[in-house]
């Protein structure tokens, strides 16, 4: 069995709005719903957790969810996880609750996918899904074509650049991710036992810093980038 995580737990606060990115409308419709759209349309996911902050400010949102999506949530394809201070925490929120109350077993997977990337292709989630049949631990990313600088901070607006960095050796990671969920479910709690503090922000690094397996990505769509800027929403506004 596969299952699918939707992360829309987070603030937001590199876009300064009003409104958190994952719940801006677009075409009468807010981001996080393209996302679950695509997923639920995916026979093959057997159940969609949606993490949602448990604030006020969520309560518009939260009764959309339930309005528009009230038949898989009334035959339990779709549901709700409370999110955490963290996107790990969220994560481990979500992966708790499939542990506890959908009989996971050691071959059953998970993907994980961030509500702000509304422009994920259906094909590259399947593609990724194909592909977690033979590897535990899978990411959807794409190349760099642009030039790489590493550079020094000079002041605000000016930075010196320190040397050039090859761009044929790296790629922007971008999700869903997939994962064999035992596989990852067991490093995550390596992870909260350990006392290192250590900066995550992706879940392959989990699988990297606290598993003995290896990651890999998968080639996909340039056009699934992460909505962080006001720029970013504006772009994806244009190409809905």
């Amino acid at each position: 069995m596969t299952y699918g995580i939707i992360l829309a737990a987070g603030q937001g606060s590199r876009m300064k709005t009003k409104e958190k990115k994952q719940f801006v409308k677009i075409r009468n419709k807010p981001v996080l719903f393209y996302s679950i759209d695509k997923f639920l349309s995916i026979k093959n996911i057997k159940k969609l957790i949606i993490v949602i902050n448990n604030d006020k400010s969520n309560a518009r949102i939260f009764n959309e969810i339930l309005k528009n999506y009230n038949k898989e949530i009334e035959t339990g394809r779709l549901a709700f996880v409370f999110g955490g201070k963290e996107r790990y925490n969220s994560v481990f929120n979500a992966l708790s609750y499939l542990n506890e109350f959908c009989n996971v077993s050691t071959k059953d997977k998970v993907l994980i996918h961030d509500s702000a990337r509304p422009n994920v292709d259906i094909k590259d989630i399947k593609k990724l899904m194909l592909y977690l049949n033979k590897y535990s631990a899978i990411s959807l990313a794409y190349k760099l074509s642009d030039s790489i600088k590493l550079i020094k901070n000079i002041d605000k607006n000016v930075k010196l650049v320190s040397k050039s960095v090859d761009r044929d050796d790296f790629y922007l990671i971008s999700t869903p991710q997939g994962f064999n969920f035992k596989l990852l479910f067991d490093s995550y709690h390596k992870f909260f036992k350990s006392k290192k503090l250590v900066k995550i922000t992706d879940d392959l690094q989990i699988i990297e810093l606290y598993s003995n397996n290896k990651t890999y990505i998968l080639d996909s769509s340039k056009l699934n980038f992460k909505i962080t800027t006001k720029d970013d929403l504006n772009m994806i506004k244009y190409i809905i």
